[in-house]
């Protein structure tokens, strides 16, 4: 039976062992060195070669270091009879050296043999004649090649201090630079042109998670042919990350080549430093091995449309939209009015979402394209951005084609591409102020209406409430009850009537909404406290957005709107004619 000698006063092996003032580890077995350093708060493997060594796998070890708890202690008097008990342990010599070292001084720890059982193992500290008698798990667990030491991180992008990438494969050079202040990307190679920084930051995401899969032993014959390919040996892919605007001022590289001839999801690859050939996952950098264009942004705008303080808008007239205070809008021009909240949320949607084709990518023939005078010009002041003082303006300008109708052209006065939106996107952006109005077309309460009348291909249809406020068909001496609940909730929408956009004010060019060929007006029969007024509403064809188009007169002018969709059913369904009464005009 094991007897336990005097206890130490803790039962941690390594009682005073804080791994974060480690600066050394060096472990030696089988006439075999591994050591790791500590230098300027980073790992090092220095033995048995130099390379970054993994911080997780050290602190995990010294971890478990500082929390292995012995179980048995053997001091002198249970070794009195056992002279050679050094030899007999496993410690003469060591299986295992493992030494530490702090700031202040180096321990050595002996590990011998294994028990019989195989769950315990024998302890020793140089210079002491304790042996401790511990449990095997953490040398068990504890990774015995140097590979398992090794840092698995490819690209250490958020320790990198970059501003640039530069990409080369097999079918494009480009450059893409990060602005310090923005943090949004721009290509600067081989066109200037706003980049996709949504698309750019998740690659970089998952280079940054890019491991290494394998190390390739130094001197493999299949190194160089693998690596590099072509009859002018280049690798497949470089990526480049520059600190600034020198081409010299590297901060990291990669460089990938071929797939292992039995592995084709892997690929080689090598970095600037260390400079060993690995084997990495391909699929992370596939991206990155297509066309320059597949980086650009193809959006109108790329800031967030929270940062527009103000619009200056230049067509048919001129008028500005700005924020207030409060996050309201104010247009300002001819007039003077409160942008609805809806438009304005939808415009400035449009300006961030919409997408437009690049046909031309460097393109000095502006006049083919009416962007020598163009149809509408936008000027967007955005707030300056944390730390700036200047705001950023951003300028995009709309022409229309000589050759080409139904096609809008667009471009950037900073840009060198022209590009094109559809005429439905074109659509989405006000070029008038009234474009930008209170989207309320009236309001009244259900029991201020006496009547209704719907005409429609030169049939008139009438409604009346009687004495008791129930809806009548109005047809002969007392007319045909109608359901009163359908009536209600349809004449109670139309009392809050909103339109969905404005389309038009005025008289000109009315026949593109189709009001005549419909030939239909739904007319309510107000009594505001005695006084009478008639509300009427003419409808025409659809809408590209499948909204039917209205029109109503207020102020004296004629207001062309898309009207909801679900209200124009409950009016087509309970105010319209019924069969029995429709008549062939």
């Amino acid at each position: 039976m094991r007897q336990a000698a005097l206890i130490p006063p803790s039962r941690k092996i390594l009682p005073d062992l804080d791994p974060a003032q480690i600066t050394a580890v060096e472990i030696q077995a089988g006439g075999r060195i591994l050591r790791v350093e500590q230098t300027n708060h980073s790992w090092q493997l220095t033995q048995p070669l130099a390379y970054p060594a993994s911080a997780a796998v050290v602190g995990q070890f010294l971890q478990g270091l500082a929390q292995w708890e012995w179980q048995y202690c053997l001091g002198p008097d249970e070794l009195t009879n056992r002279p050679n008990a050094m030899g007999e342990f496993g410690f003469d010599p060591p299986q295992v050296t493992l030494l530490l070292r702090d700031k202040e001084r180096e321990r050595v720890l002996n590990v011998g043999h294994i028990s019989p059982v195989g769950d315990q193992v024998y302890l020793n500290f140089s210079g002491s004649t304790l042996i401790y008698i511990a449990s095997a798990d953490l040398l068990n667990h504890t990774p015995a090649a140097p590979d398992l030491w090794r840092d698995l991180t490819v690209l250490d992008l958020a320790g990198a201090p970059y501003q640039r990438v530069e990409v080369t494969n097999a079918s494009s050079h480009f450059d893409l630079k990060r602005d310090p202040a923005s943090h949004l990307w721009g290509m600067t190679s081989p066109l200037q042109h706003r980049a996709d920084t949504p698309k750019i930051d998740a690659l970089l995401a998952r280079l940054q998670e890019l491991t290494v899969s394998n190390f390739v032993p130094d001197g493999a014959p299949e190194l160089d042919a693998s690596l590099l390919q072509g009859p002018t040996p280049s690798p497949v892919l470089e990526l480049t990350f520059l600190r600034d605007d020198s081409k010299t001022n590297i901060a990291l590289d990669l460089k990938m080549g071929a797939s292992p001839t039995n592995n084709p999801k892997l690929a080689y690859a090598r970095r600037l430093s260390p400079a060993n050939v690995i084997e990495i996952a391909r699929d992370p950098l596939l991206p990155w091995e297509g066309s320059y264009t597949n980086f650009l942004d193809y959006h109108l705008t790329s800031l967030s449309p929270a940062l527009i303080d103000s619009i200056q808008v230049a067509a048919g007239e001129k008028f500005t939209v700005q924020k207030t205070a409060n996050g309201s809008w104010v247009v300002t021009g001819a007039e003077t009015f409160p942008a609805d909240a809806l438009l304005m949320q939808g415009w400035l949607s449009a300006l961030t979402n919409i997408e437009v084709a690049i046909p031309y990518l460097v393109e000095a023939d502006l006049a083919s394209h009416g962007l020598d005078t163009p149809i509408l010009q936008y000027k967007l002041t955005y707030a300056p951005a944390a730390g700036q003082t200047n705001p950023t303006v951003t300028q995009l300008l709309f022409g229309v084609g000589t050759n080409q109708p139904g096609i809008f052209f667009e471009r950037r006065p900073d840009e060198q591409s022209v590009n094109t939106i559809s005429s439905e996107q074109f659509s989405r952006l006000p070029g008038a102020c009234w474009e930008l109005r209170d989207r309320s077309i009236w309001n009244f309460e259900t029991n201020q209406v006496e009547g209704i009348e719907v005409h429609q291909r030169g049939t008139e249809l009438k409604f009346r409430r009687d004495a008791q406020q129930q809806w009548r068909l109005a047809r002969g001496p007392d007319g045909l009850l109608v359901i009163p609940a359908a009536i209600e909730e349809t004449v109670y929408r139309m009392g809050r009537l909103r339109a969905i956009y404005w389309s038009g004010v005025g008289e000109d060019h009315l026949e593109r909404f189709g009001f005549d060929e419909t030939d239909c007006r739904i007319s309510f029969q107000i009594n505001r406290g005695g006084q009478m007024e008639t509300n009427t509403v003419q409808f025409g064809r659809a809408s590209p957005h499948l909204h039917p188009y209205a029109s109503v007169e207020r102020d004296g002018r004629r207001l062309v709107f898309e009207f909801p969709l679900d209200l124009y059913d409950l009016v087509t369904t309970y105010l319209g004619l019924p069969p029995n009464f429709r008549q062939t005009p």
